[in-house]
C-alpha cells in the first residue's frame, strides 16, 4: 500500500520557518483541489486506504470531489458528487453526500454506481428547502442515522435521516429567516446534536445580516438540540463562538473565541481557554481540531491583508499547538493570496486550511496556496510533536 510520502501523486513541501514537512497532492484532477472542511474527516479510518477532496472547476460555484487510493496509487474524479455535506465512511471509504433530490452514498471504485439513500422529505420539499446534505452529514454514534440541517424559506429543519428506510425524523425547527446550521451529532450520545446559530436572514431583503445577540446579551451561536426537541443555548468564552466541534469523547465543545481555541465541558458552569493565539491585525483562531486524546491542537489562522483581518482568500496559516508543554510551531507559516482573489472579487470555495487530524492522529490534512494554486496537504505528526516537545 502506498502512503502520502510515498505516492506519485504528491510532491514535498518544506515550510521555510519551521522546517515541518507536509505533502501536497499534486497531480491535477481539477483546477482547485481542497481537503474536506474541518468537522469531517477526508478520509477512511486507519486503513489508509482513501484521501478524499474537494473538486472545483472555476467559474461554477458547485464543487464535487475526487479520490485518491492508496490502494493502487490510483486518482479518480466523481462529478456527479455536487453537493453539500460530504463524509467517509471511516470503516468502508465510502463517500455520503446530499443535495436538493436527497441523500447519495458512492464507493471510491469507478465501476459501481451511487445509492441514493433518502429523498427531500415533502414537509421541507414544499418549502424550496436547501441541500439535505447541510453543512455536514454525520452518522450517528451506532451509525443507524444521520444527522441534517436543511434551510428553507420556512426555516431550518434539523433532524435525522434512518440510513436502513430514508426516514425523516425532525427535532427542531427555527423561525423563517433564523438559520441553524453547522449540525454535528454528539460521538457518544444519539439523542444530542450541536448546530450553529449563524446569524439571520432577512426575508425582505433576501440577504444574510450579521448574527443578532440574544435579548440578554449573550451571543447565540452555540446551541444544542435533544432528540426530544428542546434546545440549550451555551454561553461562550468573551461572549463569542465560531467554527465549533464536538470533542471526540462527545463530554465537550471545542471552539474558536477571540484568539483563543476555547472549551465548554458539557456540565460547567464556564467556558475556557486552552490556548490564546494572537496574530495582529488577523485572525488568530479561525478553526481549530483536537487529537481523540486531547493533547494536541491545530488551528489555522489569517494574516491581515489589505487592512482587513480576513476576507475570502486571505493569506494565512497552520499551526500545532501541544497542550502538555504549552508551545506552538507552524506546520504552514504562509498560504499566501492568489491573484484571481480579492477583498472585492473574494474567493468562492472556502479556501481556509481548514486543519484536522486523521489516521489515528499520526497524520493533519490541510488546503494550501503554498504552490501557487488551491491544493490539499497532508502531514505527519510526529514531527510536530518532537518540535514542542
Amino acid at each position: 500500500m502506498y502512503t502520502p510520502a510515498t505516492s506519485r501523486h504528491f510532491t514535498t513541501y518544506v515550510d521555510p520557518q519551521s522546517g515541518m514537512i507536509s505533502y501536497i497532492l499534486s497531480t491535477r484532477v481539477a483546477p482547485v483541489q481542497q481537503a474536506f472542511y474541518f468537522v469531517n474527516s477526508s478520509v477512511d479510518g486507519d486503513a489508509r486506504r482513501y484521501f478524499w477532496f474537494y473538486c472545483a472547476f472555476p467559474p461554477s460555484e458547485s464543487r464535487c470531489t475526487g479520490v485518491v487510493d492508496f490502494l493502487t496509487d490510483e486518482i479518480r474524479l466523481f462529478p456527479e458528487t455536487t453537493g453539500s455535506g460530504w463524509l467517509v465512511d471511516p470503516l468502508t471509504g465510502n463517500l455520503w453526500w446530499g443535495n436538493k433530490e436527497g441523500i447519495f452514498m458512492r464507493t471510491p471504485h469507478p465501476d459501481d454506481q451511487p445509492v441514493q439513500i433518502a429523498s427531500m422529505p415533502a414537509e421541507i420539499a414544499r418549502w424550496l428547502g436547501g441541500s439535505m446534505g447541510g453543512t455536514h452529514l454525520t452518522f450517528s454514534p451506532d451509525r443507524r442515522e444521520l444527522f441534517i440541517d436543511v434551510q428553507s424559506a420556512a426555516g431550518t429543519f434539523i433532524g435525522t435521516i434512518e440510513i436502513a428506510t430514508g426516514a425523516f425524523t425532525q427535532w427542531y425547527r427555527t423561525k423563517p429567516g433564523i438559520p441553524y446550521n453547522h449540525g454535528q451529532f454528539c460521538p457518544t450520545n444519539g439523542d444530542l446534536a450541536m448546530v450553529a446559530h449563524e446569524g439571520s436572514y432577512n426575508l425582505e431583503l433576501g440577504k444574510r445580516q450579521s448574527p443578532a445577540y440574544d435579548p440578554d446579551g449573550v451571543y447565540p451561536r452555540l446551541q444544542l438540540i435533544h432528540r426530544d426537541g428542546t434546545r440549550e443555548r451555551r454561553t461562550p468564552l468573551n461572549n463569542y463562538a465560531t467554527h465549533e466541534f464536538w470533542a471526540p469523547n462527545g463530554q465537550c465543545i471545542y471552539y474558536c473565541s477571540m484568539h483563543h481555541i476555547a472549551r465548554d465541558r458539557l456540565g460547567a458552569s464556564e467556558p475556557e481557554s486552552v490556548c490564546y493565539i494572537p496574530i495582529e491585525g488577523g485572525n488568530g483562531t479561525w478553526h481549530a481540531h483536537c487529537s481523540r486524546d486531547e493533547k494536541y491542537f491545530v488551528a489555522d489562522g489569517s494574516w491581515p491583508s489589505h487592512d482587513r483581518t480576513w476576507w475570502r482568500g486571505c493569506p494565512s496559516l497552520v499551526r500545532f499547538y501541544n497542550d502538555e508543554t504549552k508551545k506552538l510551531v507552524f506546520l504552514c507559516s504562509l498560504c499566501p493570496e492568489l491573484p484571481q482573489w480579492s477583498p472585492e472579487k473574494p474567493c468562492p470555495y472556502h479556501i481556509d486550511p481548514h486543519p484536522r487530524f486523521v489516521w489515528n492522529d499520526e497524520w493533519i490534512t490541510y488546503t494550501t496556496t503554498v504552490s501557487g494554486r488551491v491544493d490539499a496537504a497532508i502531514a505527519p505528526v510526529r514531527q510536530l510533536i518532537d518540535a514542542t516537545k
